[in-house]
């Protein structure tokens, strides 16, 4: 079937060097937790920055999926699961080539707690990442 974007077929992007990845990543959390939730996400931004060319933050994550999707950036990492958010998204990523899994490396699903996108390197990639991020703080 695949995914369009304006009648046009879009795929996914061909990085094979996080050095030259432009990765967005979702939104820090906001509330009385805050502090004690965005420790992982502080930590996956350091690594992040360290590793990829670029880091985006959209604030939206129907959005970070759509620029996966159609190659606008090379992978993306959502650590706050809303289906409403991501169901159209993760769609769209699937039928342009990409891959989607959960923090943990499973496969995407409904009931993923997390989202992590991107072509078969890049969202390998960001796994580990996130992966390492999870080792240095907590979910």
């Amino acid at each position: 079937m695949g995914a369009f974007r304006n009648g046009e077929s879009i795929r996914v992007g061909t990085a094979s060097l996080l050095s030259e990845s432009i990765v967005s990543l979702g939104d820090y959390a906001v509330g009385g937790d805050s502090a004690e939730r965005n420790r992982p996400r502080l930590s996956l931004t350091a690594l992040l920055a360290a590793q990829v060319e670029r880091i985006r933050m959209f604030g939206s994550a129907a959005f970070d999926l759509a620029c996966v999707a159609d190659g606008r950036t090379d992978g993306c990492v959502i650590l706050s699961n809303n289906p409403w958010d991501i169901a159209a998204g993760t769609v769209i990523v699937r039928e342009s080539g990409g891959l989607l899994y959960d923090s943990d490396g499973s496969t995407h699903s409904v009931a993923s707690r997390h989202t992590i996108a991107g072509n078969g390197f890049t969202a390998n990639e960001l796994v580990g990442l996130a992966s390492r991020a999870h080792s240095d703080s907590l979910w």
